[in-house]
């Protein structure tokens, strides 16, 4: 890996430790204050829908020039809405804390996107830049859910929020030494005139392809948010420690880590065509099987199957999404959006749909009837992506 996309890694890093610190806790906060399952799921979904509203817009407003003046604005809302999160106990106060938040981190997200593809260096192999760029996200995940269930333990839920603030603190340095590097005049003509307007941009999308590459990160966002959400209070029902719930999802997400930079290479040889109808599917049931055993041990072996399964997923995706928006008929910062818009729909429907049948049929239930029936949603969406007509 050269150095310079490394160096375009870290500040990804960052924000996803932020995140995951923050996310890790917000659930077993909601219930120490005697929040009802339905309610701990909806209010989480309140994030993902203002990051979803930021999708677009910040799409539209990118560009590589301004691309760090607006990551330093986004970031500053970050730190300042981690720190309110502790003392935003009032279910009102908490939504919009957690709306801010979520818009804030949604921007920021989506420039990044758009200014880490641009900024690759020439003759860089996309399939392995993509890879790098998922496995740092991966390994922002691992540490946070170290970090956040080790501090939830010691420190408690409010030590947890502001340790999150100074971690997305640590990012403003970093951002200061990246710069982005403007094409050559004539290479700049060249794009302008190619580049399409708006209205074509998005009318672009709507093909099968990146229909197909939309549903798939839609998915993948529903069934992992599902299991991030509430398998905190499994393990609290069942008698695990934060730490033990923070090692838990942390090696899930160090799976992914190590797994994401390797699934260039095991999607090379195997399409995403064979990849994306298949991995989903074994995720799911591999989480119907965490109501059969409530030891550390197992749990941690199950979920860490599901994180191997998601990150060849991802990555595969990730790769879609590069190869199949064409430049010259789609904005790079409106692809960017969009492919991140159909996660935070995920997002927000994993935490409300899991509150939902939570609410019916208990924690250890949901994760028995909520993963096939997700399952069976995708594969029936996927199917339906080659009716749809192209533009």
């Amino acid at each position: 890996m050269k150095a310079s996309p490394l160096k375009l890694c870290l500040p990804v890093i960052i924000l996803s430790t932020q995140y995951a610190v923050v996310t890790f806790i917000i659930p077993p906060f909601l219930e120490s204050l005697k929040y009802p399952l339905s309610a701990i799921g909806s209010l989480i979904s309140v994030g993902p829908i203002l990051a979803l509203c930021a999708r677009l817009p910040a799409g539209l407003i990118y560009k590589g020039e301004r691309a760090r003046s607006l990551l330093v604005g986004t970031l500053l809302i970050i730190v300042i809405s981690n720190f309110l999160y502790g003392v935003a106990v009032k279910p009102l106060y908490f939504a919009l804390v957690h709306a801010v938040n979520g818009f804030a981190l949604g921007a920021a997200t989506t420039i990044y996107l758009a200014f880490y593809v641009e900024s690759l260096p020439a003759g860089e192999n996309r399939h392995h830049a993509m890879g790098y760029y998922v496995g740092a996200l991966a390994a922002g995940y691992s540490s946070g859910s170290f970090m956040g269930g080790f501090v939830g333990d010691r420190f408690g839920h409010i030590a947890t929020f502001d340790f999150g603030a100074l971690l997305a603190l640590s990012c403003f340095p970093i951002l200061f030494y990246l710069k982005w590097r403007p094409a050559s005049p004539g290479k700049r003509e060249l794009q302008e005139r190619r580049s399409p307007g708006v209205f074509d941009s998005l009318k672009n999308t709507l093909n099968p392809k990146i229909a197909a590459v939309m549903i798939v990160a839609l998915f993948l966002n529903i069934i992992h948010q599902m299991g991030s959400v509430f398998l905190p209070l499994y393990g609290l029902a069942v008698g695990l420690s934060l730490t033990q719930i923070g090692v838990i999802k942390g090696l899930y997400a160090l799976c992914n880590a190590i797994t994401r930079p390797l699934s260039g290479l095991v999607v090379q040889r195997l399409s995403s065509r064979f990849l994306s109808p298949t991995l989903l599917p074994l995720q799911a049931l591999s989480m119907t099987l965490i109501p059969f055993f409530n030891h550390f041990s197992s749990l941690l072996v199950i979920y860490v199957l599901g994180g191997f399964l998601r990150a060849i997923g991802i990555v595969s995706n990730t790769i879609s999404m590069v190869e199949d928006v064409d430049e010259r008929r789609v904005r790079r910062g409106i692809a960017s959006g969009v492919f991140n818009a159909a996660g935070d729909i995920g997002n927000i429907l994993g935490p409300s749909l899991g509150g939902l049948i939570a609410s019916f049929v208990g924690v250890a239930g949901l994760f028995l009837t909520g993963p096939p029936i997700i399952a069976g949603l995708f594969l029936i969406s996927l199917w339906g992506c080659r009716f749809i007509k192209e533009f």
